[in-house]
């Protein structure tokens, strides 16, 4: 069964209440949501909140999926929402370079693992410096392997706006990175 299917199942048996598909979502989710609202918010122990808060409302609202679009959309959708609700309490978003890098596998050579690090930080620099809602476009598109239109449902924008938005966040970030990186 693909993906998408298997996924539908389990949020058809979650809203009948079957916890073990639940957890099966949770377990899917969970690394994906965490990257996400860490990226969107910057804490660490906001993240935690938020995925829960996230996984409570899909767990409640699970019987209200139509399925007009795919599950991660929706889930998405939903952390979004939850994030900026969290951003628009007035927590302050800053996120360690250090904390945002990911650690070198074990198998790497030490110079290997020294260009990833040099590549990350430059990376997460440029990131930063890009306004929200085009490192939002870029998260969703790179890290988390949505397509426009599902990245134009989970904003509840037009698709040529999410077009549009991608196409100057992978400019800038370009110029940001003045030829060290391909995006």
């Amino acid at each position: 069964i693909p993906a998408r299917e298997r996924e539908a199942e389990w949020l058809q048996q979650t809203a009948a209440g079957d916890r073990a598909a639940f957890e099966r979502l949770y377990t899917t989710y969970h690394r994906r949501l965490c990257g996400y609202l860490f990226r969107m918010v910057g804490s660490r122990e906001a993240v935690d909140e938020l995925v829960s808060d996230v996984m409570l409302d899909v767990w409640k609202g699970a019987g209200r999926f139509r399925g007009s679009s795919q599950v991660s959309t929706w889930i998405f959708g939903i952390a979004r929402h939850k994030a900026l609700s969290f951003l628009r309490r007035g927590k302050p978003v800053t996120v360690e370079i250090d904390e945002a890098m990911q650690i070198p596998s074990g198998g790497q050579l030490p110079d290997e693992a020294l260009a990833d690090i040099d590549t990350s930080a430059a990376i997460n620099r440029a990131l930063a410096k890009l306004t929200e809602q085009h490192r939002e476009v870029l998260d969703l598109t790179f890290y988390q392997g949505f397509s426009c239109s599902e990245i134009a449902e989970i904003l509840q924008c037009p698709l040529n706006t999410v077009k549009t938005r991608l196409f100057y966040a992978r400019k800038q970030m370009k110029e940001f990175l003045a030829g060290g990186v391909t995006i």
